[in-house]
């Protein structure tokens, strides 16, 4: 009878184990080929057939693809009750975190920003990206004043550009096309760009990736404090309670501008931070 029960539990502990690998090998998302390079241009034209998936957290809407040189990312987002997902975005831009060891690395990435620069600002930027420029083009250039440009900054300021044989490799690169009901970001970044001691990406290797944007910049966080101290204030000249009290969470919403949001005492859900991390398995060619 024991024996029954010990080979009972054997069995249980492989069935067991079985399904852990099961679900640990289900969290792993499949990266999908791309058959011919993706335009990055803010829309998901070339996106029609792409497996979209959904943070369950964030409701953010995303897909994956990749050839020999590139990996491309789609975000899509959209309302949910009423709050944008795409969150203050356009503010804080999105990190993109990797990690080739499965571990976490919140300093290892590119932070994707949208900035406006002068002409030759813009100018000094394309030739230290190895961009050799005529006079003529130059004087093209200055015929505006201003650009937008869209940036892939290594998060490690220290981390040099790679090497390759064919010379310096496209940097790290996305657009977007921003609405109320449908936001679309994508982003090409480099699989040069993605190594980590000594060992670089490639097609068919396993890449864990992070994702943060949103939340209260400087500025913001300073108005929403002046907000809560002036409430706090009011609160103390009413009821006694004072902005310390506020912070603490022990006064009522009344205290801190009734319904909240922007006008309000309480963050407007406008500005939450969201972020989360996957795991993907870069496709390779007929895959």
């Amino acid at each position: 009878m024991k024996r029954n029960k010990m080979f009972a539990c054997l069995a249980f502990a492989g069935v067991a184990v079985a399904m852990t690998a099961a679900v640990a090998a289900e969290k792993v998302i499949p990266s999908q080929w791309a058959a011919a390079p993706v335009r990055v241009d803010g829309a998901n034209q070339e996106w029609q057939d792409a497996a979209i998936l959904v943070d369950k957290t964030s409701k953010a809407e995303y897909a994956l693809r990749n050839d020999d040189k590139y990996l491309y990312i789609l975000f899509l987002f959209k309302v949910v009750k009423g709050v944008p997902v795409l969150s203050t975005y356009e503010m804080s831009g999105m990190k993109v975190f990797f990690s080739l060891d499965a571990k976490k690395h919140k300093d290892v990435g590119f932070h994707f920003v949208k900035k406006t620069v002068t002409a030759d600002e813009l100018i000094a930027s394309l030739e230290k990206a190895g961009e050799t420029l005529t006079d003529e083009k130059k004087a093209g250039i200055r015929l505006q004043k201003s650009y937008m440009i869209f940036e892939g900054v290594p998060l490690d300021a220290k981390s040099p550009a790679p090497v390759v044989p064919a010379g310096p490799a496209d940097p790290p690169t996305f657009r977007d096309t921003i609405k109320r009901d449908l936001s679309v970001i994508e982003f090409r970044i480099p699989l040069v760009y993605l190594a980590q001691a000594g060992v670089v990406a490639a097609p068919g290797s396993p890449l864990k990736l992070g994702f943060e944007w949103g939340g209260m910049n400087a500025e913001m966080r300073s108005a929403y404090m002046a907000r809560m101290a002036d409430s706090g204030a009011q609160a103390q000249g009413q009821r006694g309670g004072g902005f310390e009290t506020q912070l603490s969470g022990e006064a009522d919403d009344s205290a801190a501008g009734g319904g909240g949001g922007s006008m309000g005492g309480r963050p407007d859900p406008r500005t939450k931070k969201y972020n989360f991390w996957i795991d993907i398995q870069l496709a390779t060619k007929g895959s």
